[in-house]
């Protein structure tokens, strides 16, 4: 088995768990259950909505569009707000944006749930908003200025939520 297939073949089985996880707490099912382990033991505790949402925060962009959009979380999303002169990147990040736009409404103090409304979260929301633009970089771009371009809007739009966040989120 070549590196390539390995890499896709434990990506989808990190979203394959994840989606058994969300889908076991959204029908009330243990996670023991979920994973198809049924022991004869105590079964194990369902997620907490924390740890359901950390679970898919933690999933790259392309994991993520494939997440049901299951209760109590708020998956709306407005998209992509653009830096100056960073416009075309608003389509080319909407993935990126869409993630980060379930952190700020899912765990930020402006929303119901308020999952953690705390400058650690909020920089680790805009940590994963970074590291997925960056991947979508990675996978769109092939020439190296085109690339590099990419890149340095990902670096703009990631120091824009930075210093401008804030009102969104807290």
């Amino acid at each position: 088995m070549n590196k390539i297939s390995r890499i896709l073949r434990a990506k989808l089985s990190t979203a394959a768990a994840t989606l058994a996880l969300l889908t076991a707490a959204t029908l009330g099912a243990t996670t023991a259950e979920a994973a198809g382990t049924g022991t004869d033991s105590a079964p194990a505790a369902a997620p907490t909505l924390r740890e359901q949402a950390d679970a898919i925060m933690n999933l790259t962009y392309a994991e993520f569009a494939e997440t049901p959009h299951v209760p109590p979380f708020n998956w709306t999303n407005d998209g992509c707000s653009v830096p100056t002169g960073y416009a075309p990147y608003s389509e080319v990040f909407r993935p990126a944006c869409v993630l980060h736009d379930f952190g700020y409404r899912n765990y930020g103090a402006d929303h119901e749930l308020k999952l953690s409304p705390t400058r650690e979260t909020k920089n680790w929301i805009d940590g994963r908003f970074r590291t997925e633009m960056r991947r979508i970089c990675d996978d769109r771009d092939s020439s190296r200025l085109s690339h590099l371009t990419c890149v340095n809007a990902a670096e703009a739009y990631y120091e824009a939520v930075q210093l401008g966040g804030d009102s969104s989120f807290f």
